[in-house]
């Protein structure tokens, strides 16, 4: 009997402290969901923290949090902290919020 891929949703919220502000982290962020076929957004918070919500198959998100702890080559990430979210069916794209 072959194996079948289930498709399992999770959808995280994280955020990322560091030197994440004014390097191009949220677009970057973007192209990362993008690439993973990954929905959801991402903010700057007040004190200069990014949050994101991310949602789609689980293992994709995973590799996503992941990319978040190294982050692009301009930024820092001193750390990162995850929250599980209720999936979201009406989710859709991956955008950056201004």
């Amino acid at each position: 009997m072959a194996k079948m891929d289930i498709y399992v949703p999770e959808r995280q919220r994280i955020v990322i402290h560091g030197k994440v502000e004014g390097v191009g982290f949220r677009l970057w962020l973007r192209n990362v969901a993008n690439s993973l076929s990954l929905a959801g957004s991402c903010r700057q918070l007040p004190d200069g923290a990014c949050e994101v919500i991310v949602q789609g198959e689980k293992s994709l998100v995973k590799q996503f949090v992941v990319a978040c702890k190294r982050g692009p080559t301009e930024a820092s990430v001193d750390r990162i902290e995850t929250e599980p979210l209720t999936v979201d069916p009406r989710l859709g794209g991956f955008h950056v919020e201004r």
